[in-house]
């Protein structure tokens, strides 16, 4: 990106200052990836199908053929990443002012920033407001306001299905991901046989590459299909301070939040190859969703009434309350009688109507101290309860404690000699924190109809959802120890940490469960015991400290191990058997990282035939009753020969299967950390900052036989 234009006015007048900046800047793609292009594609496969077939007869749609009636629309040379991007310009204007004078102070400023993006289609336009202003009453009573409020605008591109049969979102596949895979052969344009434009996108059914609804044509779907989002937020928080005394502080705070959104998509029958009947042609979305929320915060601080310099002592008494609801909307529709009739709620088939709605509430006490002695020793406690309504009456309130101390031993007598040691810091901590489930409403009991279940035309009601009235909150006991060093003149700053995190009474959402209680899951389940436990260190070297030219280098690396030591009772410790060829079961085991590899061991390749038979645990050959070696197989039905892989038989039975499966790999890095520098001359600056991580396992698919 580069910034063309900036042009900034500053002013005063009298006690009001104002402050207005524009912006004017391009928005550049960088270059992509060098493609292939149609004559190359088509030259590669032609190679490929030779070398592995010989003779073969060729598709029509890479032929070349010209008395192909589609020869026009597969001999094109098209780059699809160029049509689908653009350079865009961006415009960012900021308004400012602000004053007051000894009861009023005040700010407010406005914003706007109309963005163009780099994918065609794409823009996103946003205006925002915010105002301060701080009211003092009396000079014990202050009255502050704060209000916020945006709206942003966005034009986006549909993302649609890619066929791999993955969960929502990860099925989704956007315009430039298609762009990449895209065959170049094919045309954006339809030509008909003679090479006459025809007015149309190329959108076929079925192409040489494959399905038209999966290996749709990007540029089609982006300058013909939607996915536009309406945003509007407002925030407003309204604060009242009062000073009893000059110790003791009153401070009641009110917020409000406030989100209002609405989303429209379409996708035409014309921007994707799909037949008339499919559910997809002229697919209109619109979904309506409002969030909104109110919180409060009660609290009286207070510091030491007694004016000590050896002892300082303050803390707070909190209460805090939340409450927060949303509502949504959605319909769909398909087959509306135009491609300019966007609008779901017209007359057209109704694929899917719904809406809902929710609350949830949190009311929260907390009780902290600090204590300071000689600006040296320093301990701060904290006492904190809450209770959600996502718990039962039995575990609805949660407590959690914490203490943290400090020594800055740097200000000691007996280490004044060291000239070197600038203030620096030793620090211990300990602290209990809690998470709460995500849906309010899982611990109810709910119920359902049920066509099967029904007598007559009367509809049967059956239960939907087990009643958690024992759910816990997840809590997780954190011990942490520090070092901050200053060294050499403030030149060097070191910082260290030791921690350790256990959680416990996790949180396991859609727990499976024998379906001979009634019910396949559960929403929620507490149990089982984590651990993360590592260490972090950071430097910051300052090498040149002058007036007008600073520069430094700074490095940090971290540590982290994670292990899951205690399961819940009766936990399904595999959620994947697959054992095929790119698949691998997929399991936790106690006192094993989260992320853990699980296949074959890998011992070689067998050099002949007859390499390939079984053996026992000292490496002698199994026979069967008739004295003939065992062969090795795989799941009882390949049989291993010279030049296959060699896997260990854990169990020694002469087959290779789910029995053998070992851990192989941790995906978890060994290592994470940057270094960069940072280098300052007058109003000039410059960074650059590298991250790296080390001692990691993948699976490397390329290496994959087919």
């Amino acid at each position: 990106d580069g910034v063309l234009l900036i042009e900034t006015h500053k002013g005063r007048l009298g006690k009001v200052q104002f402050d207005y900046t524009y912006k004017n800047s391009l928005n550049f793609q960088p270059p992509a990836i060098p493609m292939l292009n149609g004559d190359e594609y088509i030259m590669l496969q032609l190679e490929e199908w030779h070398n592995s077939q010989g003779i073969f007869e060729i598709p029509p749609e890479i032929a070349y053929d010209k008395d192909y009636f589609n020869f026009y629309n597969y001999s094109a040379n098209t780059d699809w990443i160029g049509a689908i991007t653009q350079n865009s310009v961006t415009h960012d204007h900021y308004f400012s002012i602000s004053g007051g004078g000894e009861k009023t102070r005040y700010f407010t400023s406005v914003s706007y920033v109309d963005e163009g993006g780099t994918t065609i289609n794409t823009s996103s336009k946003r205006f925002s407001t915010r105002v301060n202003l701080d009211y003092y009453l009396s000079r014990k009573l202050l009255f502050s306001i704060q209000f916020n409020y945006s709206n942003n605008k966005t034009d986006g591109n549909l993302e649609l299905d890619d066929g791999s049969g993955k969960p929502f979102p990860e099925n989704l596949r956007n315009v430039r991901e298609m762009a990449y895979i895209k065959a170049p052969n094919m045309s954006i344009w339809e030509y008909d046989a003679y090479g006459r434009l025809t007015g149309e996108y190329f959108t076929p059914i079925n192409s040489y590459q494959g399905n038209g609804s999966i290996y749709f044509n990007p540029v089609a779907v982006a300058n013909l299909g939607k996915d536009d989002r309406l945003e509007n937020r407002l925030n407003n928080t309204f604060t009242l301070r009062y000073t009893l005394f000059d110790w003791i502080t009153f401070r009641e705070t009110i917020s409000f939040q406030f989100t209002g959104a609405k989303s429209n998509t379409y996708l035409p029958y014309n921007a994707i190859g799909t037949d008339w009947l499919e559910w997809t042609v002229n697919k209109a979305e619109e979904s309506n969703n409002i969030n909104r929320g109110i919180n409060t915060e009660t609290q009286i601080a207070f510091d030491s009434p007694f004016k000590n310099k050896k002892h300082v002592l303050s803390g707070a008494l909190t209460w805090i309350t939340e409450i927060s609801g949303y509502e949504w909307m959605n319909i769909q529709s398909n087959k509306t009688p135009s491609v300019d009739i966007k609008d779901p709620s017209i007359n057209a088939q109704i694929n899917w109507i719904g809406g809902g709605s929710g609350e949830s509430r949190l009311l929260g006490g907390l009780v902290n101290l600090n204590y300071k002695l000689l600006d040296r020793y320093m301990i701060q406690t904290v006492l904190r309860t809450d209770a959600h309504s996502s718990f039962g009456i039995n575990n609805r309130w949660g407590l959690f404690p914490g203490i943290s101390a400090g020594w800055r031993f740097s200000d000691e007598a007996f280490l004044k000699y060291m000239n070197f040691l600038g203030e620096s810091m030793l620090r211990v901590s300990y602290g209990v924190s809690g998470r709460q489930p995500g849906n309010p409403y899982a611990r109810f009991a709910t119920y359902k109809g049920s066509a099967s279940g029904r007598y007559m035309v009367f509809p049967g009601i059956i239960p939907d959802q087990i009643q958690l009235n024992n759910l816990k909150w997840e809590t997780i006991s954190s011990t942490d120890i520090g070092l901050e060093l200053n060294l050499f003149n403030d030149r060097l700053f070191v910082e260290t940490d030791f921690y350790q995190k256990i959680t416990t009474d996790l949180l396991f959402k859609d727990y499976e469960i024998p379906t001979s209680s009634g019910f396949d899951k559960l929403i929620n389940l507490n149990g089982g015991q984590l651990e993360n436990r590592g260490w972090e260190l950071m430097m910051d070297y300052k090498i040149i400290r002058k007036k007008d030219l600073r520069w430094s280098v700074n490095f940090n690396t971290s540590r982290n191990i994670n292990s899951f030591n205690r399961l819940p009772e009766n936990f399904n410790a595999e959620q994947s058997t697959s054992i095929g060829n790119g698949e691998y079961p997929i399991r936790v085991v106690e006192g094993e990282p989260i992320g853990s590899f699980f296949g074959f061991r890998y011992l070689g390749v067998y050099p002949t035939d007859a390499d390939a038979v079984a053996k026992d645990a000292e490496g002698n050959i199994l026979y069967d009753y008739e004295g003939r070696p065992i062969p090795m197989t795989y799941l009882s039905s390949y049989v291993f020969k010279g030049g296959d892989p060699i896997y260990e038989d854990v169990n020694h039975d002469g087959k290779i299967d789910l029995n053998d499966v070992v851990y192989i790999g941790d995906s978890n890095p060994e290592f994470i950390g940057g270094f960069g520098t940072n280098v300052r001359y007058r109003n000039f600056d410059f960074s650059c900052a590298f991250h790296y991580r080390l001692g990691f396992d993948i699976v490397n698919n390329v290496a994959i036989a087919i």
